[in-house]
C-alpha cells in the first residue's frame, strides 16, 4: 500500500508530465463558414493536423448538427483557406 506522501509525489509527477505535454503542442480555433448555413462551425485542432482532417471534422460536425444545405462527405470536394486570403475591400472583383 502506498503512503500519502508517495501518492502526492506521483500526482505531482503526473501533473507535470501532462503540463509539459500540453505546452509542446499549439492548438488553433478553426471557424468554418458555409454559405447559406445558419452560422459558423467552431472547433479546436492541433497544429499538427493536416487539412484533410480539419475538413473531415468540419463536415462531420456540420452533418451531426443537421445543418442545411446538405454538403456531402467527400473531403476532396472542399477547400480550406484563411480568411485573410480573400479579396480586400479596396480591390475590384475582377482583380482576382
Amino acid at each position: 500500500m502506498k503512503s500519502v506522501h508517495e501518492k502526492l509525489l506521483l500526482e505531482k509527477q503526473k501533473k507535470k508530465s501532462t503540463e509539459s505535454h500540453n505546452l509542446k503542442k499549439n492548438r488553433f480555433l478553426i471557424t468554418v463558414n458555409v454559405l447559406g448555413s445558419a452560422g459558423p462551425i467552431r472547433f479546436v485542432v492541433s497544429e499538427e493536423e493536416n487539412v484533410a482532417a480539419v475538413i473531415d471534422t468540419a463536415l462531420k460536425m456540420y452533418a451531426r448538427e443537421g445543418r442545411l444545405p446538405i454538403l456531402g462527405s467527400d473531403i476532396s470536394n472542399f477547400l480550406l483557406y484563411p480568411v485573410n486570403a480573400g479579396i480586400g475591400c479596396s480591390e475590384s472583383i475582377r482583380s482576382r
